[in-house]
């Protein structure tokens, strides 16, 4: 669906609306349960707040038009077993190396599937 969707506009329009409808969706649904209170709104209008914000959407934008980008090229099959893959390589390193968790047991399995996303990249 995302191929098609991509193929029928670009991926800057793609990605805008998609982030869009998100938000209303998101905004709306916290305003009418309640949970979204003026407070909090004002608190994301503070300078360091804003930075921040800014420095995640950049980051969050230029991976997903990469993401896009990548799908418009080859099957997103292929696109989403590398993201997954990258993800549980990248999640299993930084328990390690952050967190000090042990890789007892779980070498096979990452190794497995780090193959696996090399031999679909090829």
């Amino acid at each position: 669906m995302d191929r098609v969707a991509i193929a029928s506009s670009s991926k800057e329009v793609y990605y805008s609306y998609g982030r869009l409808l998100m938000a209303g969706t998101a905004l709306t649904s916290a305003f009418t349960s309640g949970g979204l209170q003026w407070a909090h709104v004002q608190k994301l209008f503070r300078p360091s707040c804003l930075v921040l914000l800014a420095c995640i959407c950049a980051s969050d934008a230029v991976y997903q038009l990469s993401q896009y980008q990548a799908m418009s090229r080859i099957s997103p099959v292929y696109v989403t077993a590398i993201k997954r893959g990258g993800g549980i390589l990248v999640s299993s390193v930084m328990g390690v190396v952050v967190f000090r968790e042990s890789l007892v047991g779980r070498v096979m399995p990452i190794a497995t599937i780090v193959f696996g996303v090399i031999f679909l990249c090829l």
